[in-house]
């Protein structure tokens, strides 16, 4: 199968403007042309994109797959609900331009084979298992009150983390992890908005452990992506090796220069707080909850612009929790647009987050040997930030690693 584009409009994932003039040929699954005039085999698919714009599939670097609501407290729900509901989050994301999502925990091996074996019309998913929390940090969502027969010895946090104190059983639950398919390992470093016993302000995990995971990730010539609010918390991870930041909306400018200097990457996800804000009567939010949830937003696009101006190598996540609020993923765009040019957001989204993961030249480029991850949709979005937030409707075609999932064209 192949499949040929013409008469598009380019962004090819790295320039800030869009390249006319070229067809793009997909053989199996890859690009395999990107030029003039590409040699395509007999009986190939052409495709007129009608002067439309052409573009990388999308790639969000901070999702819950299986957060299908706000509480991420462990065992609200039936396994197979929330397995069932993943399904209709992650179909809403492709259909939405995502063609690959990382997710920062929860979502296990098995979501990943549905995917990969069609069971499911959803993003190339990328996991990190559970995420690793310490006692009291932000992944320890456990009640204080026990009742009859319940012990505190109980490892599960809450759905997206597992609990784990000291350097051997950090080492054991990052092994674990990779062991059971993990594709890199998530560590709570500050505390969080969702979480409610521990503060923003919060300091997760001592230096010691922090090192033990990100060498046991780099056993597995893995990374270690981590959350984390403030200029501590950021600080102890990058100087213990730790590959990305998370949220990282409190960030001053010193702690931006030392992740410049140390190559590592920041992922705000300013939708989540600001979407969170909007929603907060019909979810009930505590009142700590929601001072720490505008604390956060309030600071999001400042620590974005410190981050920008320090060089910051800067992704793109939203970090979106509740089966209703999955649908604004497109918002963290134009939130983005108040304070940078919408090309930077969107070079964020494509070829910034593939380097990033791990996974430079196979996706968020138009380039030969890139996987045929491709969108065809009206508009410029290297000039207009709305574009990809109208739910998908202006997305006219659909393509991930050569497959269509949508076409109107």
């Amino acid at each position: 199968m192949a499949t040929l584009f013409t008469n598009a409009r380019i962004f090819d994932g790295f320039q800030k403007t869009l390249i006319d003039g070229l067809q793009v040929l997909e053989v199996d699954g890859i690009i395999r042309e990107v030029s003039p005039s590409p040699t395509a085999p007999e009986g190939t698919l052409i495709i007129d994109c009608g002067g439309r714009t052409l573009t990388p599939g999308l790639i969000d670097a901070h999702v819950h797959v299986i957060a299908n609501s706000v509480d991420l407290s462990a065992g609200k729900f039936w396994p197979s609900f929330v397995f069932t509901q993943a399904r209709y989050i992650m179909e809403g994301m492709l259909q939405r331009g995502f063609t690959t999502v990382r997710d920062g925990g929860g979502a296990d091996t098995g979501l990943v084979q549905a995917v990969e074996q069609g069971f499911i019309a959803g993003p190339r998913l990328v996991i990190s298992g559970l995420a690793l929390s310490q006692t009291g940090g932000h992944g320890d969502m456990r009640s204080v009150l026990l009742g009859p027969g319940e012990k505190t010895n109980n490892k599960v946090g809450s759905s997206i983390a597992r609990i784990a104190d000291g350097i051997s059983e950090v080492r054991e639950a990052a092994r674990d992890e990779l062991r059971k398919g993990a594709h890199f390992i998530k560590v709570m470093a500050s505390g969080g908005a969702a979480s409610v016993t521990d503060p923003i302000e919060n300091l997760q995990y001592s230096d010691e452990e922090l090192r033990a995971i990100v060498e046991e990730a780099r056993a597995w010539n893995t990374y270690v992506m981590a959350h984390a609010y403030t200029p501590r918390s950021i600080a102890a991870v990058v100087k213990a090796g730790g590959r990305t930041i998370e949220h990282g909306n409190l960030i001053d400018e010193p702690t931006a220069d030392l992740m410049r200097r140390e190559g590592a990457y920041l992922v705000p996800t300013l939708v989540a707080s600001d979407i969170l804000t909007q929603f907060a009567d019909k979810y009930g939010f505590s009142t700590n909850s929601m001072r720490k949830i505008s604390q956060v937003r309030d600071q999001g696009l400042t620590g974005l612009s410190i981050a920008r101006k320090a060089g910051v190598r800067i992704g793109f996540g939203t970090d979106l929790l509740g089966i209703d609020l999955h649908e604004y993923q497109g918002e963290e765009f134009t939130l983005r647009a108040k304070v940078e040019d919408p090309a930077d957001t969107l070079m964020s989204a494509t070829s910034v987050n593939a380097q990033m993961m791990m996974m430079d030249g196979c996706i968020g480029v138009i380039r030969p040997n890139a996987y045929a991850d491709i969108l065809i949709v009206d508009g410029d979005p290297t000039t207009d930030a709305s574009v990809f937030t109208k739910r998908g409707e202006n997305i006219k075609l659909i393509m991930k690693h050569g497959k269509i999932f949508k076409n109107q064209l």
